[in-house]
């Protein structure tokens, strides 16, 4: 008789608390509180998956996105292959009269005209 009158109990002030929920729910105050962002406060990261990213950034995935950026991003990574490269195909055809040189071509390394001249055409002559 008195797990009965027990449960009773628990039920009815069950049944109270479920009634009065909604009132009490709406002028609670939320659990975390609210911290003031300063100017360089980072957010915590979200450790998701591909398939949460393909939700939260719908228009970046369904390419709905300015293409700016990717534009952008490609015209560093040609800038830097022009500023690298660029300089050494001009110094080619200043020098040489040819932006590369010829496949298995003679260069000044190569030359036997500085030694036979050294040598007065004595040493390695035909």
């Amino acid at each position: 008789m008195g797990l009965l009158r027990s449960a009773t109990r628990i039920a009815s002030t069950g049944l109270r608390t479920a009634g009065r929920a909604p009132v009490c729910m709406a002028f609670r105050q939320p659990s975390t509180a609210v911290v003031a962002r300063g100017f360089a406060s980072r957010s915590m990261p979200r450790l998701g998956h591909n398939l949460e990213d393909h939700y939260d950034f719908a228009e970046f995935m369904c390419k709905m996105h300015s293409p700016l950026g990717e534009y952008l991003i490609w015209a560093v990574i040609f800038s830097t292959f022009l500023v690298t490269f660029g300089p050494l195909l001009h110094s080619n055809y200043y020098f040489t009269g040819r932006f590369l040189p010829k496949d298995q071509g003679n260069s000044q390394l190569c030359d036997d005209a500085g030694e036979r001249a050294v040598n007065g055409g004595l040493v390695g002559s035909p």
